[in-house]
């Protein structure tokens, strides 16, 4: 599966610490970890689109923004991961 972002690569090309970045790390981390359980090759465009909004608000520095994202993205991901339940 590939990576969903590279932190590594965009602390390099900043070469400054923001506040956030432990929390986006954490954040990032647990949807990698939610979209490996789903197993999915195939990526819905609503996805898509979210990580490049996410990567979007990295490359201009609103670090926040794409934590607030990502951990909403998070919790759309793992809603939707879960097996739908039958009315009973």
């Amino acid at each position: 599966m590939d990576t969903v972002i590279d932190l590594e690569a965009w602390r390099r090309d900043r070469g400054s610490v923001d506040p956030q970045e432990d929390r986006l790390q954490r954040v990032v981390d647990r949807l990698d970890e939610v979209l490996t359980e789903r197993g999915e090759d195939h990526r819905p465009p609503w996805l898509v689109t979210e990580l490049l909004a996410v990567q979007g608000c990295l490359s201009i520095g609103l670090t926040e923004e794409a934590v607030w994202r990502v951990e909403r993205l998070v919790m759309r991901v793992e809603r939707f991961s879960r097996p739908a339940r039958r009315a009973r």
